[in-house]
């Protein structure tokens, strides 16, 4: 590949070694018999100029051989960059791809509540199967869970009455955690915003009122006045949390 490096010093080198070698031939003509009294001779104007128009033209024929060079080996490059690559290489980007988003984001790194797999559940199913009350996103509204939701709402009602707060309060301050709690379950929760936050303060009332009544102190608590209250916490005693 031809590089021009100063297209103005090319140009007036050029010329400089015309008026060299008409400036020798002069000499040579002087020192010959026959032109004696022949005076040097230089280039008018008009030749001068017409041996600039000569020199650019020889100067843009060459940058078009060195510009059609360039494109060349660009377009070989550009041919190379975009040949297709097998499908199987490109599902390994993917995957590698969706493995550094995961990495940046840290959600490993936040994940605390795991869904049990399959493996380890075959066998024994009811070991891993909420069998009274569901707490949290995955056994959410399974029917024969449902009976239990009544005693969720009373326990949530027993907090508001012995704090005197307004449930907004609660739902103000668990949408601000929303983010970080959903972070914490793996895969999907499939559950809505509000439906989520509605979750958390209904089933974590459920569990501050679940240890209260279970002190052993707590016998004069007015939330062991409701008889179907008190054997839910002994029914509760043994549920698995999920």
């Amino acid at each position: 590949m031809v590089a021009v490096f100063n297209k103005e010093l090319l140009s007036w080198y050029l010329i400089t070694l015309k008026l060299k070698e008409t400036v020798e031939a002069g000499i040579q003509n002087l020192q010959s018999p026959t032109a004696a009294a022949r005076s040097i001779e230089y280039p008018s104007e008009q030749e001068q100029y017409h041996l600039v128009k000569q020199q650019q033209q020889q100067r843009s024929d060459l940058l078009q051989i060195v510009i059609s060079e360039d494109r060349n080996v660009d377009s070989v490059e550009e041919a190379e960059a975009k040949s297709p690559e097998p499908d199987w290489v490109i599902n390994i980007r993917e995957r590698l791809e969706q493995a550094r988003q995961e990495d940046v984001a840290g959600a490993w790194g936040k994940l605390s509540i795991y869904r049990v797999p399959q493996c380890l559940r075959e066998g024994d199913e009811k070991a891993y199967i909420p069998q009274t009350v569901s707490l949290g996103p995955y056994h959410r509204g399974k029917k024969r869970l449902r009976n239990m939701e009544r005693h969720k709402w009373r326990a949530l009602y027993h907090v508001l009455k012995r704090t005197r707060q307004d449930v907004k309060l609660y739902l103000d301050s668990v949408k601000e955690l929303e983010e970080k709690a959903a972070a914490c379950y793996e895969g999907q929760i499939g559950l809505g915003s509000n439906e989520f936050v509605e979750m958390m303060v209904l089933d974590g009332c459920f569990v501050l009122e679940l240890f209260r009544a279970s002190l052993k102190d707590s016998s004069n608590l007015a939330i062991r006045e409701t008889i179907p209250f008190s054997q839910c916490v002994d029914r509760c005693t043994r549920f698995n949390v999920t």
